[in-house]
């Protein structure tokens, strides 16, 4: 009987630790940033956070781009389609609401110079590279991501479905 009480509190105790160690779901996460969201005319989004963060040079790049504001909100912490990754970004039915299946999150960092880069891509999941890029050297990455995001489209359009295996985010990680 002992046995059973000592294992039966393990187990509570495991399952509080697991409970608090899971990252916060994106509809009770109380972040306190707000995201601004971009689309083009392509469907592929551009997520800023936080939004009072974003400054001039990096609203003329987004804008130079050919993205138009379209929501902002409440960030929430979200993962990739293979639940690999967490970053703060817009929430489920926003990115539904708009049909963006591929975007890139920007996230500007408390120094309000750096900028670390996520991109978004249904098959793929969610890449989280480690790089901080200052607007500047931004600009030529972002391009080079649309290209990918294109060529995927292009593919998927001659319904060609299968790409070996990590191609997509070894060419992100180069650009990041």
């Amino acid at each position: 009987m002992k046995r059973h009480l000592q294992t039966r509190m393990a187990v509570t105790v495991w399952a509080w630790v697991l409970v608090l160690a899971l990252p916060v779901s994106g509809k009770t996460a109380g972040s306190g940033y707000e995201y601004q969201l971009y689309s083009n005319p392509e469907n592929f989004g551009l997520v800023i956070f936080p939004r009072k963060m974003i400054f001039p040079e990096l609203e003329e790049t987004v804008q130079s781009l050919g993205f138009k504001k379209v929501e902002s909100g409440k960030a929430v912490m979200r993962s990739g389609s293979k639940k690999e990754n967490f970053t703060y970004m817009m929430p489920k039915a926003v990115q539904k609401k708009h049909w963006l299946e591929k975007f890139i999150i920007l996230q500007i960092l408390t120094d309000g110079v750096g900028i670390m880069v996520g991109i978004y891509e249904q098959e793929f999941g969610l890449t989280l590279p480690t790089k901080v890029f200052i607007a500047e050297g931004l600009k030529d990455n972002i391009l080079k991501t649309l290209k990918i995001f294109r060529r995927q489209l292009r593919e998927e359009k001659q319904e060609i479905h299968w790409v070996p295996d990590g191609i997509m985010k070894n060419e992100w990680r180069r650009l990041y």
